[in-house]
């Protein structure tokens, strides 16, 4: 099984261009912000339809518990009746 480990806070991608205020570059700034954004929705989408199917497997799960566990008290219940018959005999 795959484990990520604990990340904490996101944190955002680290730019090699230096610091300029011109206009294209607050255009591009808020276009990395976009798409950032995209891809942790999507991210957000993915890890919400896995926990539904894990919920759906966790309710399978316990209603066969459930059976298994009635299974198992009426075979019980049904041991402690004695099988046979006893009778004395004397010499």
């Amino acid at each position: 099984m795959h484990r990520t480990p604990n990340r904490g806070q996101i944190q955002a991608k680290l730019s090699s261009m230096p610091p300029q205020r011109s206009q294209a570059r607050v255009y591009l700034n808020a276009y990395k912000m976009m798409l950032e954004k995209e891809r942790l929705e999507q991210e957000l989408q993915k890890l919400e339809a896995r926990r539904h199917q894990i919920q759906q497997r966790l309710a399978i799960l316990n209603s066969q518990i459930i059976a298994e566990e009635d299974t198992a008290h009426q075979q019980a219940n049904e041991d402690n009746t004695p099988k046979f018959n006893t009778i004395t005999l004397e010499y």
